[in-house]
């Protein structure tokens, strides 16, 4: 039996890492005013290098579903859609409009409901498109910036970003505050930092 296979029983039920490195100290709430649903591919949801479970637990407003099990099919009812908030799916497909701090502010502070795939770059390709239910709701991208700090997944493209990175960067300009994303960007690299130290000390 491999290490890291022997290494599973014994991981944190709540950040998932291994106990002896469980960062769960280190995690504190950050309040938001937008309300944010993550579709997780459901082959994530066990995986120590996923992002989205660690933004569960950051964000008191945060819901993950599922998609793309079988015998479960996602659907869009989970997301609760209502008239109140206004839908924005974080995806920077094709018709995508830019997430700046000048749209938000054209919104005359209508509440938000930040809607993100999660799982790989093909899956979460997929999810808008699949998906009944989502087809209608507004793609949102973000501005180019600085590449990300996810150094858990190979990527073929340095501006990609971590689904936890992603939304860290658009709550930093949909609640106007800066502060807000830097304190999300402290938790994330403490995550980083204790699955990489898990992978060597346990999974070699």
């Amino acid at each position: 039996m491999s290490k890291r296979r022997s290494s599973t029983g014994k991981r944190c039920l709540r950040c998932k890492i291994h106990h002896t490195l469980c960062f769960c100290a280190r995690i504190h709430e950050v309040a938001t005013h937008a309300r944010i649903s993550i579709i997780m591919h459901h082959r994530e949801r066990h995986l120590t290098s996923n992002t989205a479970n660690l933004a569960k637990l950051v964000l008191p407003k945060c819901d993950v579903l599922l998609r793309g099990h079988p015998t479960t099919p996602f659907s869009a009812d989970a997301l609760k859609l209502n008239n109140e908030e206004l839908p924005l799916f974080l995806f920077p497909h094709e018709d995508a409009i830019d997430l700046t701090p000048e749209y938000i502010e054209s919104l005359n502070g209508r509440k938000i409901h930040l809607i993100v795939p999660d799982g790989t770059w093909s899956q979460a390709v997929k999810c808008y498109r699949r998906e009944a239910g989502l087809t209608g709701i507004q793609c949102v991208k973000l501005p180019p910036g600085d590449p990300g700090r996810y150094r858990l997944r190979k990527s073929s493209d340095e501006n990609r970003l971590s689904t936890y990175e992603a939304i860290s960067r658009a709550l930093g300009i949909i609640e106007q505050n800066h502060e807000l994303q830097r304190e999300m960007d402290v938790i994330f690299d403490t995550m980083v930092e204790a699955v990489i130290r898990g992978r060597t000390a346990f999974e070699n």
